[in-house]
């Protein structure tokens, strides 16, 4: 059952051309409401989910009328962990699937999706439960698909510092790890306690020789500054931040939802921008 976390009401203002960005991932749904320029939100969700299906989405779609309305454009994130990156001049269309078993393993029916990113010269190869699948096709026909990892990498600053890049769910995280401009890493995993995401992030630097001293590491998602997982991180990582995005919350949003909460979103919604 899809349990809401957090909502956002718009005050009754008019939306200039607006655009919708949906994200979905193995336990969680948002979305996000704004402008042509995405400098304004105007509604938003963030729905925690046991597993994520085509039911959830459309009892979500239900409780929301001001989904129904017509939107200049809607970007969708999937944000599922079935993923791998393939090197461009290594990447093959018909042993791809086969290559994301071997690493995940099989899990349901799925539809197999693929990006060149061609700034890093990689493909990302992606699983999406076919059922949610045809949910986004129904729904959204002209919708912009794109994982949740092609989202990150394109949005990471151009220079060569090191940098993880973490975003928090409250069942999972996932981060990706860049050295000298090359992408060493890009995981998701379940945790239970802040030192499980601590120990997944210490794990990659000594595997990839990250200096935990040199390393940015760009926080957003559901983590109080407050808290005891981000005192952790900050405690082995001297570069630590909160990414935070770049729109406008409306009042009615008060102090309960940091702004970082959503960065992800934010990202989404610049790419119609």
């Amino acid at each position: 059952m899809a349990k809401q976390l957090f909502y956002i009401d718009n005050d009754g203002s008019e939306i200039p051309q607006p655009i919708l960005s949906l994200c979905i991932g193995d336990n969680h749904v948002s979305f996000a409401v704004t402008d042509r320029p995405c400098s304004r939100l105007y509604y938003l969700a963030y729905y925690s989910v046991d597993d994520t299906s085509a039911e959830d989405l459309s009892s979500i779609w239900s409780d929301h009328t001001e989904l129904h309305r017509s939107f200049d454009e809607v970007q969708v994130c999937f944000d599922h962990s079935r993923n791998i990156f393939v090197p461009v001049q290594h990447y093959s269309e018909a042993t791809a699937p086969a290559l994301l078993d071997s690493i995940h393993g099989r899990n349901g029916t799925s539809t197999l999706m693929t990006e060149i990113v061609n700034e890093w010269q990689l493909v990302n190869v992606y699983a999406v439960p076919l059922k949610i699948q045809e949910w986004i096709q129904r729904k959204f026909p002209t919708s912009q698909c794109r994982h949740h990892f092609t989202l990150g990498i394109k949005r990471m600053p151009a220079d060569h510092a090191d940098r993880l890049l973490v975003d928090i769910h409250t069942k999972e995280f996932s981060f990706i790890a860049i050295k000298e401009n090359k992408l060493l890493l890009a995981q998701t995993h379940q945790y239970s306690s802040p030192a499980d995401i601590v120990y997944y992030l210490l794990k990659a630097c000594h595997q990839f020789s990250l200096s935990q001293e040199k390393a940015h590491l760009l926080v957003s998602g559901l983590v109080e500054k407050e808290s005891q997982l981000y005192r952790e991180l900050y405690q082995f990582f001297v570069h630590t931040e909160l990414r935070k995005p770049t729109w406008d919350v409306p009042s009615t949003a008060g102090d309960e939802c940091p702004s970082h909460f959503f960065t992800t979103l934010n990202d989404l919604a610049r790419c119609a921008s």
